[in-house]
Parts: C-alpha cells; sequence; structure tokens
C-alpha cells in the first residue's frame, strides 16, 4: 500500500505543476517605489536585485505606480540598482533579507546622467517591514549560532518568541506545555518551508533537527497570511545553511562532565549524583562548485550525553520491597545522536534555480521511560531513525510571474526494545509506591512517512501581488502497541504477601494484553489558498484570500459493530478567510500599524482514528482484565500464555469519534503598532485575540444517571447502559471552546556596533471547557462530568498569566592603535538567554472514583466544589549564559573557546506537584494533597567547547 502510494504521489510530481502554500517561509521579498525629485512616481524604471553571495540577480520594471516588486528571492544580502534613460543610475546596498521577510526601500533618481552610488548598509534598513500583516520574529544566524543553547536542541528556541510559552526540552524533543495563541502544543513545525509535523498527537515535531545546520528561524503565531495554514497556533520553520561563492565552514568539540554541574533538583540526599557528561562533536562547510552557479554546504554533528532520571522512591522502599539497592539510584538514561546533512543550489540558467536536501538522523537511548515511581527494570532501549528528501524548483517565467515547486519525502521510524537490565515476568504496580518487575512498554514500533508536493505561483500585476498555490500531503502510519501484563497491588504488605506465598491472590487488579496490536492507517491533507497584496499607496499594504482545507481522515473498518465507528467524517467546510492591514505613516515609515483577522484551521490528530479503528467493539487487540474474584484470575506471579479457561470476552469497551466531528478552528484577531526608535531599535504593542472552535473532547456517551448526586451536583451512574451491547463508549467530539486575550511589549535591536537583543513580555489569559486528549501534554485528559461540559470550563493546562523572555549578543569592540593590546581586549562575546514566567497549572485530583464512571480515572474526578486546574505551580526563572573568547588569526580563520551553562542560578523550576487529595466516597476532602514536587527543569549544567571557523 505505501510502495502504491508513494508511486501515485511521484507520478503526478511529475505530470503538473502543483503548489505550495508557504512560499515566503522559506524566502524573502524586495519592493518599493521609485519616485523622481519632485515626488512624482517613475514608470518603467529598469531595476534589478543582485544576490552579493551568490549572484543571483532579476531584473523588472516599475508599475505606473512606480512600484517594483520581487517575490521568492533567496536569503541573503542584496543591492539595488535603477536606471533610467535621463536620469542618474542609482545603486544601493546592504540590504539583508530574512526568512519571510519583507524590505522596502524607496529610491529617489536624480535628473542627470553621472553616475551615483547611495550605499545604505544593513544598519540603516527600515526595521518595521511595514508591507508584512502577520505578527511574528526571525532569530537571525547570529543570534542561533551564540546563544546559550546547551540541549544542542534549536526546537527550544521557540520559547524566544513573542507570544511563545513553556519549557524546554533537553533532549532533542519539543518543548513541552507550549502555549501559543491560547492553544496547547498546536504548532506547525517546518524545514525549509516544508512539514516536519507528526501528525498523530498534536505538538510534535517529525524530525528531529541538529543546530549545526539552522541558518534562521522563523515564527509566525497570529494574523498570518492564506498562503500559511495547518495551525491554530504557531507556524515555526527552520531554515538550513546554503553554500555561497565564498568557501565557509567549522568544527567544534563541546563536552560537560559530572563535576561541572549541580545535583539534579529532585535528588535525593542519600544518593550519589548521576553521571551528567557529553561529548558532541561538530563539522560543517559550504561553497562553490562553480561560481555564481552552484554550490554545496554539508554538515555532521554527534552527540552523546547522559540524562539520568532521578527516582523518587526512597531507598528505605526500595529495601522494604525486597529489590535491589541500585534500584532507588538515578536512571542513567542516555542518547547517541547523529545528524547528517546535505545540500546543493544550482542556477540552472537565468530563469531556474535548483535545491536539493538530504537529513538523516539516528538515535539509541537505553534507560528510556524511568524516573519518579517507574523503576530500573520498566526503561528499555528507544531506537529512532529519520530520514529527509527534498527539492525546490524556482522558475522565473516573467519579469511579473515567478513559480516554486517542491517535492519531500520525510520518514521516521521509532521502537522500544528489550536490553539488558529487563526482567522477566510481569509488570509490578503497588499503587502510589513504586512501579517495577516485567517492562510494559516493550514492542512498541512507530513509522510515519509522509510523502508532500506542492508548488507557489506569484504574479506581480500593478500595485497587486497575487499568490495562488495547493499542497498535497499523504500520511502514512504504521503502529505496533506494546504488550505486557501488570499485576497491581493496593499496598507494599499485599505484594510481600504475594511474594511469599501467604496470599498469591492479594492483588487488586490484573491486566493482559493479547491479539494482534499492529495497525496501518493512513491519511491525505489537502490545502489550497489565494491570496493578493495591494498597495493602494507606497505607505499601505492591504493583504487578504482564503484558504481552504480537506484533511481526509484514516479509513474505519465498515463492520464494526458500533454504527459510528463504521465510517469516519471528512469535514469540507474548512474554509479560512483572512484579511491584514499594514500602514507606514510619514514618508520613512518608521510607525506603523498592523491589524489583521481571519479564520484558521488546525489538522485533526490521526491517533484518534487509529484507536476508535482498534477499539470497535470486535477488538483484534484487546485487554484482560481480573480481580481476585474472578473465576480465572491468575495466581501471581503468573501469566497467561493462550486465553484462559473460563474467560469470556467481557462486553467491549469502545472508543470512537462523533459522526458529526468537525475541523478545530480558530477566530483570530489582533492589532499592533511598531515604531523604529532609533537607526537599529523597534519596539512593538500588540494586542491579540483568539476563540477556539470545536477542541476535540472525550466523554463518555454510554452512562445512565442513578438518579444520585454528588452534593456539588454531579450525577452518579449505575450500571445500566444507553447501547446495552456495549460497557463505556468514549467519543471524541468537536465541541469544545476556547478564549485567549494577551497583550504583548517587544523590543528589538539588531546587530549593530557588536549589540543584538531582543526583549518581550506577554500578559496573557486562556481559558477552555476541553480537557483533551491526542496531546503531547495530555494523553488521557476526560471531563470529571460528561453531561455537563462547562463543569470543566476554566484556565487552560497551559494558562500562564505573566511571560517575559529575553536574549542578548553582546560583542564589543574596541579601537586602538596597538595590535597587541587590541588583539588582548577584543574578541570576547557574551551571550544571555533569560526566561521568567507564572507557575503551570495543575488539576486537583482524588483518591476515589465518586460518580460510579470507572472509565474516567479518579484523577479527573475532582473532590467537591473544586474547579479544574485550580492548582498554580511555583514560578520559572531561569537564566543561561555564554562566554566565548575569539582568537583571530588571518582574516579568515578563528579559533573560539567557549562556556556556556543553562540555569546559571540554579533555580528550582517545578514542573510537577503531587496533587491528589484523599476524600470519603462523598468527595469531602480528608487530607489535602502534599503538593510535593515530582518534577523540575534542568539543575546548572555546565559545557565546555571549542569552535574552529573559515
Amino acid at each position: 500500500m505505501k510502495r502504491k502510494w508513494f508511486s501515485a504521489v511521484f507520478l503526478l510530481a511529475l505530470a503538473a505543476p502543483v503548489c505550495f502554500g508557504q512560499g515566503s517561509a522559506i524566502n524573502g521579498q524586495i519592493d518599493g517605489t521609485v519616485t523622481d525629485a519632485a515626488g512624482a512616481n517613475i514608470v518603467n524604471a529598469t531595476v534589478q536585485v543582485t544576490n552579493v553571495s551568490t549572484g543571483f540577480s532579476q531584473r523588472s520594471q516599475t508599475a505606473e505606480s512606480g512600484l517594483f516588486r520581487f517575490n521568492v528571492l533567496p536569503l541573503g544580502t542584496y543591492e539595488i540598482s535603477v536606471d533610467l534613460a535621463g536620469f542618474a543610475p542609482v545603486k544601493r546596498s546592504g540590504i539583508t533579507l530574512t526568512a519571510g521577510s519583507i524590505r522596502t526601500v524607496d529610491i529617489t533618481l536624480q535628473v542627470g546622467a553621472v553616475s551615483t552610488e547611495v550605499n545604505v548598509m544593513a544598519a540603516d534598513a527600515v526595521m518595521t517591514d511595514p508591507d508584512r500583516t502577520d505578527i511574528g520574529s526571525t532569530l537571525s544566524s547570529n543570534t542561533i549560532t551564540n546563544l546559550p543553547l546547551v540541549s544542542r536542541n534549536p526546537y527550544n528556541f521557540i520559547l524566544f518568541q513573542p507570544n511563545v510559552s513553556g519549557h524546554p526540552n533537553t533532549e532533542f524533543g519539543v518543548p513541552r506545555k507550549l502555549d501559543a495563541n491560547g492553544f496547547n502544543g498546536r504548532i506547525n513545525y517546518q524545514v525549509d518551508g516544508g512539514n516536519n509535523t507528526e501528525s498523530d498527537r498534536a505538538g510534535i515535531r517529525l524530525i528531529p533537527i541538529s543546530n549545526t545546520y539552522v541558518d534562521q528561524i522563523v515564527q509566525v503565531n497570529n494574523g498570518f497570511a492564506p498562503e500559511f495554514g495547518n495551525t491554530v497556533g504557531t507556524v515555526f520553520n527552520t531554515i538550513t545553511k546554503s553554500g555561497t561563492n565564498d568557501f565557509h565552514g567549522e568544527a567544534g568539540y563541546l563536552f560537560r562532565r559530572t563535576d561541572f554541574n549541580a545535583r539534579p533538583a529532585l535528588l535525593q540526599p542519600s544518593q550519589a549524583t548521576p553521571q551528567i557528561n557529553v561529548n558532541s562533536y561538530l563539522a560543517d562547510g559550504g561553497g562553490r562548485l562553480i561560481r555564481d552557479k552552484l554550490f554545496f554546504y554539508g554538515s555532521f554533528e554527534h552527540v552523546k550525553r547522559d540524562l539520568p532520571s532521578v527516582i523518587s522512591v526512597t531507598p528505605a522502599t526500595v529495601s522494604l520491597l525486597g529489590l535491589p539497592a541500585n534500584y532507588a539510584a538515578a536512571i542513567p538514561f542516555g542518547q547517541s545522536l547523529y545528524f547528517y546533512m546535505f545540500k546543493a543550489d544550482w542556477q540552472l540558467n537565468d530563469k531556474n534555480r535548483l535545491s536539493f536536501r538530504y537529513n538523516h538522523h539516528s538515535n539509541d537511548s537505553p534507560f528510556n521511560n524511568g524516573g519518579g515511581q517507574v523503576l530500573l527494570p520498566l526503561t528499555y532501549n528507544f531506537i529512532d531513525r529519520s530520514h529527509s528528501g527534498a527539492f525546490q524548483l524556482i522558475s522565473t517565467l516573467s519579469s511579473n510571474t515567478v513559480n516554486e515547486f517542491r517535492f519531500q519525502v520525510p520518514t521516521r521510524t521509532q521502537s522500544q526494545n528489550r536490553f539488558a537490565p529487563n526482567v522477566d515476568g510481569p509488570t509490578i504496580n503497588v499503587a502510589g509506591v513504586a512501579q517495577f518487575g516485567g517492562p510494559n512498554q516493550v514492542g512498541f514500533q512507530y513509522t510515519e512517512t509522509t510523502p508532500e508536493f506542492s508548488d507557489n505561483f506569484n504574479w506581480n500585476k500593478g500595485s497587486h501581488s497575487l499568490k495562488f498555490g495547493f499542497s498535497y500531503r499523504a500520511v502514512l502510519d504504521t503502529q505496533t502497541q506494546a504488550t505486557s501484563a501488570t499485576y497491581t497491588f493496593p499496598n507494599p504488605a499485599a505484594y510481600l504477601a504475594a511474594v511469599n506465598g501467604t496470599n498469591p491472590k492479594g492483588y487488586s487488579g490484573y491486566s493482559q494484553t493479547f491479539g494482534n496490536p499492529s495497525i496501518d492507517y493512513n491519511s491525505t491533507f489537502l490545502g489550497f489558498y489565494a491570496q493578493d497584496t495591494w498597495k493602494p499607496r507606497a505607505n499601505t499594504s492591504i493583504t487578504y484570500g482564503v484558504r481552504y482545507d480537506i484533511y481526509k481522515v484514516p479509513q474505519a473498518t465498515s463492520s464494526s459493530l458500533y454504527p459510528d465507528s463504521q465510517s469516519f467524517r471528512t469535514d469540507f467546510n474548512n474554509f479560512g478567510p483572512r484579511v491584514g492591514l499594514s500602514h507606514g505613516f510619514g514618508q520613512d515609515q518608521k510607525t506603523v500599524l498592523k491589524i489583521s483577522g481571519g479564520i484558521f484551521f488546525d489538522p485533526p490528530q490521526t491517533d484518534q482514528y487509529r484507536r476508535a479503528i482498534l477499539n470497535n467493539g470486535s477488538p483484534i487487540f484487546f485487554n484482560i482484565s481480573a480481580t481476585p474474584a474472578a473465576v480465572f484470575a491468575p495466581t501471581f506471579p503468573q501469566v497467561f500464555t493462550a486465553l484462559p479457561t473460563g474467560f469470556a470476552l467481557a462486553t467491549q469497551d469502545i472508543t470512537t469519534v462523533s459522526k458529526d466531528f468537525r475541523t478545530l478552528y480558530s477566530s483570530n484577531g489582533n492589532v499592533t503598532l511598531t515604531r523604529e526608535i532609533g537607526a537599529n531599535m523597534v519596539i512593538s504593542a500588540s494586542y491579540l485575540f483568539t476563540r477556539g472552535n470545536g477542541l476535540p473532547v472525550y466523554r463518555n456517551i454510554n452512562l445512565v444517571p442513578s438518579g444520585a448526586t454528588l452534593a456539588d451536583g454531579r450525577p452518579i451512574f449505575g450500571t445500566t447502559r444507553v447501547f446495552p451491547g456495549f460497557n463505556n463508549i468514549t467519543s471524541a467530539e468537536s465541541v469544545g471552546q476556547s478564549t485567549f486575550s494577551a497583550g504583548n511589549l517587544s523590543l528589538t535591536r539588531r546587530l549593530s556596533k557588536g549589540i543584538e537583543f531582543f526583549a518581550t513580555y506577554t500578559w496573557a489569559h486562556a481559558t477552555d471547557d476541553a480537557p483533551e486528549q491526542n496531546n503531547i501534554d495530555s494523553g488521557a485528559f476526560l471531563l470529571s462530568d460528561p453531561t455537563n461540559r462547562h463543569r470543566d470550563k476554566a484556565n487552560s493546562l497551559t494558562d500562564r498569566r505573566h511571560s517575559f523572555n529575553a536574549n542578548a549578543v553582546l560583542t564589543p569592540r574596541y579601537e586602538v592603535s596597538n595590535k597587541m593590546a587590541s588583539a588582548f581586549i577584543n574578541g570576547y562575546m557574551l551571550s544571555l538567554a533569560f526566561v521568567a514566567q507564572s507557575g503551570d497549572v495543575f488539576n486537583l485530583a482524588s483518591n476515589k472514583i465518586l460518580n460510579g464512571d470507572a472509565s474516567t480515572s479518579a484523577t479527573f474526578q475532582r473532590p467537591l466544589y473544586i474547579g479544574r486546574n485550580t492548582i498554580r505551580g511555583p514560578a520559572v526563572y531561569q537564566l543561561d549564559a555564554r562566554f566565548t573568547r575569539d582568537f583571530r588569526f588571518r582574516e579568515r580563520f578563528s579559533l573560539q573557546a567557549f562556556a556556556e551553562s543553562t540555569n546559571v542560578l540554579n533555580h528550582d523550576n517545578v514542573t510537577g506537584l503531587s496533587t491528589t487529595a484523599q476524600v470519603d466516597v462523598g468527595g469531602n476532602i480528608l487530607v489535602n494533597p502534599t503538593l510535593a514536587h515530582t518534577n523540575a527543569l534542568d539543575q546548572r549544567l555546565i559545557q565546555l567547547g571549542f569552535r574552529f571557523i573559515f
């Protein structure tokens, strides 16, 4: 099936000029107006732009309004020349294009015939981007290269963007509890404008990437044009490096040793500090094969590091359970990662340029999954592999039309395998104390392949810039679930009685999986858009248009016993109109007002359909559950090798998707005022509002109230069922709603005189009535009352009232005449990154099922009169720093030595609390939760490194 899909996609790619809806994500644009000394527009002036690093150039003529516009330009620094008979030619230089940027360069011609050259360096260009109507920012190459990044994970840079908050990831995964536009983890991750988002759950990137080959990062999070789609949150686009006419590159070594670092925040005093070593080797370089024609770039990085997982089970408890003493020690989780990338850019002729990129990553991570109450034998060896190949062809069809075609095939495979520390036998869960025994996560495998082809057509017609496009992405998924058998004991005494044989059935429950755990499920994502950017005046831009998305979901099993699981609805109503206005005040346009709004759609998570196919009433993979009273109940530590005698498949639980399930969408609006203060600094103030509609919520629709209620009015359910042939029916319904209101203030200074910095503060409030599932941070959240969703209306999981982040790269330069003195006092760099934000919110849980609905765990059955997410954790404060000494010899070569640290002040940044209260059967609190700290971000980690640059 996968080969057929791939063949079909490849043939279509060859047969038709198709489209991609995010042409601005990887390229830049230069526009402006040519006038004479009296301010009159000049028609038919010849304008040429030239990339000084690659020799690429384009030529056009000004329209009747004097306007010129160059779309889909490769990134870099440009020169602009303007020529017209009777006027002195003008040349301007130093125009730097970053990804997604629009540089407005207005030019005045003087009467005469004498050649004139006016140099406008990058520091003199307007910073306000008066032609952009969206809200976003770009991290420059200087910032990405030099900011402290002990993790080596460029996805953490998303936290240094306006209107985004969350927690960094020590590994190469994505940051957690990300709040963007009030949505949890709704991120459209991209690489070079192509999809890099995993389809099964919200908030996961598809391909891990190395910071070595990242050139720029573009983030767009509100009011984006119709060409951007597939998210209600933010677009996070990573731009890779390319070769130029000059040869350039680097080689480096980074290392960390245990003695450099502080002890983990939650490590018990009696435990030794675990090994926290790192070794990282990297090299990259690029240049030309043919000047101005053919360029190459390659990159390699190997990261081997220790990431120990702290155990919260005390040595005394481990001893009481009769387990080896080392089970109380930190688990030596680690990673060994390899990253490779190769890229070629070829200027085929004056009209066509072609780019090719290949990425590969591999990761072996033994001792995965441990920490907290999960002890050593439950860990596994995590194997992760990815490959991605991508092409881009940009064709200049005429002086006013440009077409961009892309094709890529990324694939990722993950598996969880047995290794040396694993033991045979069932998993043991001593409730609230410890988990150990045979591994319960081994056997999981997941592969996703997403061939994608796309095209973007640009047409400049007078004062209008028209864009049309569509994209096609096939999502091919294969997943095998882990198999396991688990005994749950109510306390250590019951476990010990089973071990010594005095009460082998003293457990509270037993479960074991049976059947075929594998499934293939495929989807198709299509997107279309049309938009126009109209400049009715030189200082005013209006972008308007519509985007249309279709998400064809996996095919259901038509023979399913429950009707809703026999077919799944594809929502064809995903029309997203959008409009944005940008107006620059004054001739210099250094004050810009932006207003925009629109409808945005988010792809459905494909895992909700996988679950519905597997749990459709006639399961091929199912779970045997038993209490000691069951006739076939096993004797500890027995594990079934076949279906036990006396077992009959119980009335089935079903997971399904509602017949009227629709696509999640948001209504967004924002207003931003930006002012350039000085030649190199800009301040922005913005207000954003987002309304989410159709958030997916799971609830049990097969319950019948018994007539009794808890004291706060929540119904208590009996054993009767609406559909008697089934037990619990958990249905995904697109009924949740959310609101997000935020004010933001940002200050940006671009690199000038050795100083570059960015600071942003956001006050925000996010609410919803939708405890989600199929999300990286909320895997099994359910309503506290399935008959009344409004009982769960509260602060969102990622609600943070205050969020401040700032970063700076400081490279002071002092001019002295003595060369030795100059070398001594110069060549230093200090880079800082600081985050301060409100603590996370947590749900106050109870320790009992209160409403009779066993499908909803006690975690979500809150005590009486307690709202959802009412506990606020401690605030997070983290300062990261890097100090660099640059030893330069000759003009093109330098050696850098640096030291960098995360959490310099070693603040305990708590991200987990113990929030379970002891309650009586009526839901009254008997013992309040301890609020003990259960998880925290990294302690102070110090890393040293050397880097040779040429």
